[in-house]
């Protein structure tokens, strides 16, 4: 419909990129772009009965809402001169749709499709998609001498897709790693935690580790019989979590206390460092009997589920099933881990005339007793072994 109306104002227009790339490999996209010869102010004009966004109008992007979904639309541009390392000093327009492409990454992102003329394709995009290849349109090194965060993009991508890294893409890559510097934290963890969530991480960290050092040095301490195991790991988390493959890479350094600062630096949420940290808290802990699954349980602010997928990727022998039943077993009203758990409340120790610290104190007691079985979690016998604890300490 958007083309239909660009067309219609005699405007050329394409569906571009990351879309067109994934119709191709028979995924459906999530999002669509579209750039056309129109200048912005012109695509105003024809979707003036539209919803827009002009947040980007100054680089020649207006976005039009469509169905409660925003569609960017931009201005076909050619490559201007870069300073940073991230952006063009400037903002060129072109008429030309070539030239517009010629300045984008890598081929397989650079591909336009229109429903009446078909796929445009001037670098090979389709013949590099079919190969699994992931290279830089023109010059590598030019390519990552305009936006450093093009060198993480490419590794997601490997990744996402399983693909490889064009040889002279990758050379330069590698010759041009200490310019992600110029990118800022918040950008490189956007692209780190794609990679982490895609299939092909495992491989992508090893075989360009020297990439993940620059921003992640403290990998460096990572001996190579750990990174083999590492790498066993990593493949072993099927799920695909950032969270559980962060924990998994932070478990293999040698100074495990330097997690939080890690996270930090790299700009993950309170949530993230939270899970991470906890996984990590617990990783060691042999949680085989009752009583030690209660005590893991007991320290665990994360979900069950995480905990599972963390330990069978750090010990593939181990039963899920049967770690499941059990904790099963556990979570039924005999058993607690938690005060929150004990069928009795600091209330009632105050009806029986326990105050103050001592009602924090008897209660951790309590459930100490619970965990280890010395005691049922029932009421009467609890509020017996509470009076018993209160008159020993007397």
């Amino acid at each position: 419909m958007l083309l239909k109306k660009l067309n219609d104002a005699g405007f050329e227009a394409y569906v571009v990129g990351g879309a067109v790339r994934d119709s191709l490999r028979g995924e459906i996209p999530h999002d669509y772009d579209i750039t056309t010869n129109a200048l912005p102010d012109q695509m105003k004009q024809v979707f003036h009965d539209f919803h827009l966004i002009e947040t980007g109008i100054q680089h020649g992007t207006v976005t039009v809402m469509v169905n409660h979904k925003p569609v960017e639309i931009t201005t076909y541009r050619k490559d201007s001169p870069y300073q940073d390392h991230r952006h063009p000093d400037h903002v060129e327009f072109t008429s030309a749709l070539k030239e517009d492409c010629q300045r984008r990454d890598f081929t397989i992102n650079a591909m336009c499709y229109h429903p009446d003329q078909g796929f445009v394709d001037f670098f090979g995009g389709k013949e590099d998609l079919k190969k699994g290849i992931i290279r830089c349109i023109g010059d590598p090194e030019k390519r990552f001498e305009e936006d450093a965060l093009r060198i993480l993009r490419a590794l997601r991508f490997a990744a996402r897709f399983s693909f490889a890294i064009d040889p002279d893409t990758a050379r330069v890559l590698l010759e041009k790693k200490d310019t992600l510097s110029y990118v800022s934290m918040e950008r490189i963890n956007e692209e780190f935690t794609g990679i982490l969530k895609s299939k092909g991480c495992a491989d992508i960290l090893e075989d360009y580790r020297e990439v993940i050092e620059v921003f992640l040095p403290e990998i460096k301490t990572i001996r190579d019989d750990n990174w083999k195991l590492l790498h066993q790991r990593l493949d072993e988390e099927t799920t695909r979590r950032a969270d559980i493959r962060m924990s998994l890479i932070l478990y293999a350094l040698q100074d495990r206390m330097q997690a939080r600062k890690v996270l930090k630096r790299m700009k993950y949420s309170n949530h993230f460092i939270a899970t991470c940290t906890d996984l990590l808290n617990t990783a060691d802990d042999p949680a085989t009997s009752d009583i030690q699954f209660r005590q893991v349980l007991g320290r665990m602010q994360t979900d069950t589920d995480t905990w599972f997928a963390f330990q069978k990727a750090l010990h593939p022998e181990m039963s899920l099933a049967e770690k499941k039943q059990q904790y099963a077993r556990l979570t039924n009203d005999a058993y607690c881990w938690k005060l929150s758990q004990l069928h009795i409340t600091g209330k009632d120790l105050i009806k029986i005339g326990i105050k103050g610290i001592a009602i924090g104190d008897t209660l951790r007691i309590l459930l100490g007793k619970v965990m280890h079985e010395e005691i049922p979690n029932e009421k009467e016998l609890l509020l017996q072994e509470a009076q018993k604890y209160h008159s020993h300490q007397k």
